[in-house]
C-alpha cells in the first residue's frame, strides 16, 4: 500500500514510519491474533507492488485478490478471537474491497478517489492495529488462559 502513495512525499514517509512502527508493536506486544494480522499486513504491504501490474481492463485483479484475502482473514480472526479491533479492521478492509468494484467500472476519473480511499483505509488499519496492541495488553479477556496448577506440584513445594 505504501508504494501507491508516491515515495518521497511527507505523507508517504509518515505512512511508511507508521506502518513499520505498528508492525514492530504488533510483533513485540501483540498476542497470537495480532501476530497473524501482522503477517497479513506484511503480505498486503509488500505484495501489492508485486501484483499491481496485473490488469484485466482497468481492474487490478492481483491487488483485489490480496485485498479480499486480507478481508477474509480479518473476519476469520474476528470470529475466532475475542478482539473488537479485528471486527473494526474487517469493516475498514471491506471498504478497500469495495473500491475494487468501483475499478471494474473502468473510469479513469475514479482512479484517484479509489487510491485515496485505499490510503485512508490503510491508515485506519494501522490505527486499529495500534488499538489492538493496547487491547492485547490491557483487556482481561485477551490475556492467555493459564494452565491449571496440579495439586501434586503444589505438594512438592
Amino acid at each position: 500500500m505504501i508504494a501507491a502513495v508516491g515515495m518521497g512525499s511527507p505523507l508517504s514517509l509518515f505512512l511508511m514510519c507508521l506502518t513499520y512502527g505498528v508492525m514492530a508493536l504488533l510483533l513485540w506486544k501483540g498476542r497470537m491474533p495480532e501476530r497473524i494480522a501482522l503477517v497479513a499486513l506484511v503480505v498486503l504491504n509488500w505484495g501489492t507492488p508485486l501484483v499491481d501490474h496485473l490488469f484485466i481492463g482497468h481492474f487490478r485483479w492481483g491487488v483485489a485478490i490480496l485485498s479480499v484475502s486480507m478481508f477474509c482473514l480479518l473476519v476469520g480472526l474476528a470470529l475466532r478471537y475475542d478482539r473488537w479491533w479485528l471486527f473494526l479492521a474487517a469493516g475498514a478492509q471491506l471498504i478497500a474491497v469495495s473500491t475494487h468494484l468501483a475499478g471494474i467500472a473502468g473510469s479513469d476519473a475514479l482512479l484517484w478517489s479509489i487510491v485515496s480511499t485505499r490510503m485512508v483505509v490503510w491508515f485506519e488499519l494501522l490505527l486499529l492495529a495500534l488499538l489492538g496492541v493496547w487491547e492485547a495488553q490491557c483487556a482481561p479477556y485477551a490475556r492467555p488462559k493459564s494452565a491449571p496448577v496440579s495439586i501434586r506440584a503444589l505438594q512438592k513445594v
